[in-house]
């Protein structure tokens, strides 16, 4: 009888450690006592915020030694892989400002274009209609585009795989060169 008395202490008291323990940590726990009845019986203890409660006990009630089962489940996220694409940033043609201001502007927007690598863009451009500037992530290449618009400058991106139309490599960009 005392030994019963100490397991139904040692349970108590386990509860009691459980019960402030988030939720989602609350391991599910299997008791078995020596009661002579046969019918296993589930207990849930609840959140005290009302909600469903993450903690189950299971008591066996037949007689025999008592032992305590603690359940722990593990998830993990799965990470999506995918590459990100490369955009690219399209100066389109326009008959309003001359070679020497888009240079200028080229190179304030980009930073690292040279005045040649400008030239080139701006002679691409004026002879396809279109030209691409650089190749880059597409935040990158938002920025740069932004940029070469409040410059007054026609720009667009467009994802690389389905790039069409002028100055793929035909002197465009900082990489080509």
């Amino acid at each position: 009888m005392q030994m019963i008395q100490s397991l139904l202490f040692a349970v108590a008291c386990l509860s009691q450690v459980a019960a402030f323990s988030p939720a989602a940590n609350r391991p599910a726990v299997q008791i078995t006592s020596s009661r002579t009845f046969s019918t296993p019986t589930i207990l849930r203890m609840s959140d005290s915020g009302g909600g469903g409660g993450g903690m189950e006990k299971a008591k066996d009630k037949k007689k025999g030694l008592s032992t305590i089962v603690i359940d722990k489940t593990d998830t993990q996220m799965e990470e999506e892989d995918t590459p990100e694409e490369m955009w690219r940033v399209v100066l389109h043609n326009d008959e309003v400002h001359t070679f020497n201001y888009v240079i200028r502007s080229l190179q304030k927007v980009m930073g690292t274009l040279d005045k040649k690598k400008a030239f080139d863009i701006c002679t691409v451009t004026h002879g396809q209609g279109q030209a691409t500037v650089d190749e880059c992530w597409k935040e990158q290449a938002m920025k740069y585009c932004l940029g070469l618009q409040r410059q007054g400058l026609t720009a667009s991106i467009a994802p690389s795989n389905k790039f069409e139309g002028g100055g793929n490599d035909a002197g465009g960009g900082p990489e080509s060169g």
